[in-house]
């Protein structure tokens, strides 16, 4: 077999005898049939065959005969799926032509099941309006921007993606919606029209870290009666987010946290009584995550649950009765996500991380009574694309690494490989690797992706470009392939690297950076960096960094805290103090201000002005409402103090996306590249 070995902090494939040595029969047969992958498998419901999509063509696989044969040209253009979104209208499948709600906004209408009422958030209070006669009723009346029903508030809808503020029960009899108390929320301004002839002040509470947060409620209206009613959940202090009915329509579920999001309730609300009930609860010592997959089965009952309570994502088997039925997967691995549900025959197929290289997900099978747990693909490749046979016999699935182009393959579900029907093109070399290194802690493994340029030559020396995301629960080392990147065609190699924080690790892995955001990621970033300038063709006196929000962070304070490392940050929209930023994201991964004051302080670039001796080019939009820009206004202030040096350029209509691209890529060029020390 062909096995990922460890050799010199490289990650490579081993040249052992294997069954991807040969061409396979499938393209011996069909010489055509290649492009690694398919779409469209359909599976007879006997499973004696299937058939998919390969460059344009449906194909079919006879498994009796083994015979592979091309049957005519697919008229969808290879099996693209239609997006739910809508371009021309701005809307969404599934919300009855509404305009999709600006980002941190809601729907401020909501129909009744029946269609007999729509309620309607105006002018900051709820009103019912019958659709057939146009009547009007007055849910609320004392409504105003800082006291509001049937809405959130910006932070909510951003952080919490809270899209709605008004549900109705399933006869159309009740009608829940928030109760939103901001009168103790500090107000944040931005100006906008700045490119016009006047100005217009742009006014939202928004909650900074460890300030006043708005109490929130929820209150439920009796259409027959015409009362209004409170729901009881709990402190208004909490968060209360994810709120949908459940599959039959009985209760409402609520998802509520405390402020600091390491508890975590699923409620249950009796639309007939107005009474809540605990349906599950999480905890962890860091942070919950707000929002675990709750897959229901058919009878709309029994749902499968994701939790972290082991420190690794795994699933249960949960009753919305409240009663734990089954663990279903276990392991020292992550699962991934769920790729079958057959309650017929009692089986769940899912992925997780369970390779020797941890950057590898492979297919699990499990019953759904726990028993019977089986890792089924075999070798270490990463897989995605499933799809099983309906007799449970065979599945299909694409394999890769970062060095192995897709191809896809037909296995036997005890993971037998069948043959390969779809192989990707054999290339002589590769132009990217994952390297993997030591964190700090002289235990912890962190991996990478080097991509070098088209013409690589290893007798010269290259500037490295870090591009850098790497806030808590992304990812952007995957075992897929790649072969280069883009923007090593400017002349640079360039380097992602994911440090702890990160997801796909398992939770002490994630956790890790708790309390301790700018000092434990960064320091990971940095570690990498000087990994790699050990080897020859990799220039440490020539380093950049880039990102955007987060990223845009790790590049400011990289270059602060790190000046031996990094020689040049472009900083776009960056969060540069965490104090700075809203309270639901911030304090999730740092606790409050009040309660962890030096994380916040070794956390803010303007800690470490004094350490900057690089060049920095600091971007951001001034109708930025996500990272406000006063972000970059403090940051350059404290460079100022420090009497350091520095590029910035804003964006007068630019919110939190903002442009400079171009800019970016000449900054680099001309600090890089040219070694120039222009302004």
């Amino acid at each position: 077999m062909k096995r990922a070995v460890w050799i010199t902090g490289v990650w490579i494939i081993a040249a052992a005898v294997s069954w991807l040595d040969t061409p396979s029969a499938a393209a011996q047969e069909n010489p055509d049939l290649e492009k690694g992958r398919i779409s469209r498998v359909e599976w007879d419901e006997d499973g004696d065959g299937l058939s998919f999509t390969n460059k344009g063509s449906r194909v079919r696989l006879d498994l009796d005969s083994q015979k592979i044969e091309r049957m005519e040209s697919a008229a969808d253009g290879g099996g693209r799926r239609r997006s739910r979104f809508d371009n021309r209208t701005r809307t969404w499948a599934g919300e009855r032509g509404r305009p999709r709600p600006g980002r941190g906004r809601q729907y401020m209408r909501a129909p009744s099941p029946d269609e007999a009422w729509i309620a309607h958030c105006r002018e900051w209070n709820v009103v019912l309006e019958n659709m057939a006669t146009g009547e009007t009723k007055e849910v609320t009346t004392d409504g105003n921007r800082k006291y509001r029903y049937g809405t959130a508030n910006w932070v909510y809808g951003e952080e919490l993606r809270v899209r709605h503020g008004m549900w109705w029960s399933k006869d159309s009899k009740k009608l829940i919606f928030y109760e939103f108390d901001e009168s103790e929320v500090l107000d944040f301004y931005l100006t906008s029209g700045l490119t016009g002839y006047n100005t217009v002040l742009l006014t939202e509470g928004y909650t900074k870290a460890g300030a006043p947060n708005p109490a929130v409620s929820l209150k439920m209206y009796d259409l027959e009666t015409g009362k209004t009613t409170g729901v009881d959940t709990g402190s208004k202090d909490h968060y209360l987010f994810n709120i949908r009915r459940s599959p039959y329509g009985e209760e409402l579920l609520i998802n509520r946290t405390d402020r600091r999001q390491k508890r975590l309730d699923v409620l249950a609300l009796d639309f007939a009584t107005g009474k809540t009930r605990i349906v599950v609860t999480e905890i962890q010592e860091t942070w919950q995550s707000n929002t675990p997959l709750m897959r229901y089965l058919a009878d709309g009952k029994r749902f499968i649950w994701e939790t972290e309570k082991t420190g690794w994502k795994q699933y249960e088997l949960r009753h919305l009765d409240g009663r734990l039925i089954a663990t279903l997967t276990r392991g020292e691995y992550p699962a991934v996500s769920i790729v079958k549900v057959d309650e017929e025959n009692g089986w769940l197929f899912y992925t997780a991380c369970s390779d020797d290289h941890v950057l590898c997900t492979q297919l699990h099978k499990v019953r759904l009574d726990g028993t019977g747990q089986k890792r089924i693909t075999p070798d270490s490749f990463h897989y995605s694309r499933f799809v099983i046979s309906p007799d449970l016999k065979h599945f299909t699935a694409q394999y890769e690494n970062v060095e192995t182009p897709p191809s896809t393959a037909l296995f036997g579900t005890e993971g037998k490989l069948i043959r390969v029907l779809a192989e990707g093109p054999r290339v002589e070399k590769n132009l990217s690797e994952i390297f993997t290194f030591k964190a700090s802690d002289g235990v912890t493994d962190l991996f990478g992706v080097l991509h070098k340029p088209k013409d690589f030559d290893p007798s010269k020396k290259y500037p490295l470009i870090v591009p850098v995301y790497g806030g808590p629960g992304s990812r952007a080392v995957r075992n897929t392939y790649q072969n280069g990147a883009r923007d090593t065609s400017r002349g640079y190699l360039v380097a992602r690297i994911d440090n702890r924080g990160t997801s796909g690790r398992g939770k002490a892995f994630m956790g890790a950076v708790y309390g301790k955001l700018g000092t434990i990621d960064i320091l990971d970033q940095a570690d990498g960096v000087r990994y790699l300038r050990q080897r020859p063709y990799v220039d440490g006196e020539r380093v950049g960094i880039y990102g955007h929000s987060y990223g845009g962070f790790m590049a400011a304070i990289g270059i602060v805290r790190h000046p031996d490392v990094f020689q040049a940050a472009a900083v776009r929209s960056a969060v540069t103090d965490w104090r700075q930023y809203d309270s639901i994201y911030t304090e999730r991964y740092m606790n409050l201000p009040q309660d962890n004051p030096e994380g916040y302080r070794l956390g803010a670039c303007a800690t470490h002005a004094e350490n900057f001796s690089g060049k920095m080019l600091i971007m951001h939009g001034l109708l930025d409402d996500n990272v406000h820009p006063n972000n970059a206004w403090q940051l350059i202030h404290a460079l100022d103090r420090a009497g350091k040096k520095y590029e910035s350029r804003f964006f007068p209509t630019a919110g939190h996306g903002t442009g400079g691209n171009d800019t970016q890529w000449e900054f680099f060029r001309r600090h890089l590249i040219e070694g120039s020390e222009g302004s």
